[in-house]
């Protein structure tokens, strides 16, 4: 760090009460603490330097930092305050008017007040418990060569098998295809295991209630060995097909960044790449509820033959009818397209087989239709797209090109 910036720091931690804010352990101690709050509602550039280098020296309380900070943000008002001169107009038309209103003023404060503080405290109960399960930190190995499974504990065990099965005993031990591993019976009830896929690779995994998901490549799953007595919880980046067990005392909710779905027992594939403009839930079976992951927002309920469509580029939340197939198929080793833009068609296929493809500018306009067999290398599965879609395929050194 240059000498400059380490002064810099010193002159703050000077002003600064940082006992306090070390001691931090919880969403709920950074919101409190009065150096956070004070940089959340007034940053500077001294400030933001303060809490960069925290942040980088305390990466273990980034989750907390950032949940303190969508809890502070969401309770500061929309619009403006009231200038005090027109509160003051209000009170005095209110004493002239007709009615002789006995208007007391101290009591009224009080009144609203008090509604500000409930609501304030209704929401960071509501919040503190929402950001205890803070989405698990997303892995950046979707080219990596070997997929991995990261244990609660830490420890990391990795697979290069294009189909690889994970399944969860009911004693909280995993088994990966043929590979057995002990977990420790402490870390089973709160902490996550997580499946990261890296393109090129996919998995099949059985919870310990008996779920299945299949995680597409570029994915990744994060779950508890154990779920708790009264749900079950999942977060989801990229894509799955889940058959969820049903369980009316235990609902099944699949979180990702953007949506959270709820289920009792169903068959549904949801997609969420963090790369992609929307979300998307297709039902095939049962019933589920959705909704954006933001305080307040509403529910959809979808049946069965209908998707979910968050557009994140407007927040849209929206829902069609849709051919099931078109979105399940890659479960089962193909994909079936109809007038979908060649762009992702050609997204899909780097996903699953791990090569890249590029795309040459002005072709987003062609669309494919057809079914395509993902048993097969990706030279000839791309020829036929090209037979029917009018484009040239050239191989350069391991990159396929499309050109009009």
């Amino acid at each position: 760090m240059p000498l400059s910036i380490v002064i810099d720091m010193q002159i703050i931690l000077v002003s600064m009460d940082t006992k306090n804010i070390i001691n931090c352990q919880t969403t709920e101690d950074f919101v409190l603490d009065k150096e956070f709050l004070s940089w959340i509602l007034h940053p500077n550039d001294e400030l933001n330097l303060f809490w960069e280098a925290f942040i980088a020296n305390h990466p273990e309380k980034e989750a907390q930092i950032r949940g303190a900070v969508m809890i502070i943000k969401s309770l500061q008002p929309y619009s403006k305050e009231v200038p005090q001169h027109r509160l003051d107009e209000i009170f005095h038309e209110v004493q002239k008017s007709d009615r002789k209103l006995i208007f007391n003023w101290n009591a009224f404060l009080k009144y609203v007040a008090s509604i500000v503080i409930f609501i304030a405290v209704g929401s960071l109960v509501y919040l503190s418990v929402v950001t205890k399960n803070q989405f698990p930190v997303e892995v950046a190995m979707k080219t990596a060569e070997k997929g991995r499974l990261i244990l609660a504990n830490g420890a990391t065990k990795e697979f290069d098998t294009d189909q690889t099965t994970i399944q969860q005993t009911s004693s909280g031990n995993i088994a990966i295809n043929s590979d057995t591993i002990a977990i420790d019976a402490d870390q089973t009830a709160t902490a996550l295991n997580q499946v990261i896929n890296p393109y090129g690779k996919r998995s099949e995994i059985t919870l310990a209630d008996g779920t299945h998901i299949w995680l597409n490549s570029g994915s990744q799953l994060s779950y508890p060995s154990k779920f708790k007595a009264d749900s079950r919880e999942v977060y989801l980046s990229g894509e799955a097909f889940f058959e969820v067990v049903p369980d009316p005392d235990k609902p099944f909710h699949v979180t990702t960044r953007d949506i959270r779905i709820e289920v009792l027992g169903t068959t549904f594939n949801v997609s969420s790449y963090a790369e992609d403009n929307t979300v998307q839930t297709v039902l095939l079976s049962g019933k589920v509820t959705a909704s954006k992951n933001s305080l307040l927002a509403r529910t959809i309920e979808l049946a069965p033959g209908e998707r979910l469509i968050l557009d994140k580029t407007n927040s849209n939340l929206s829902k069609d009818k849709v051919d099931v197939q078109l979105y399940s198929s890659w479960v089962n080793g193909y994909l079936v397209f109809k007038n979908e833009p060649i762009t992702e068609v050609y997204t899909k296929l780097k996903r699953f087989y791990n090569q890249n493809i590029m795309v040459e500018e002005g072709l987003g306009q062609i669309t494919f239709s057809g079914k395509l067999d993902l048993g097969g290398n990706l030279k000839d599965v791309l020829d036929n797209i090209a037979f029917a879609s009018s484009v040239n395929v050239v191989e350069d050194n391991g990159t396929f090109l499309i050109k009009r």
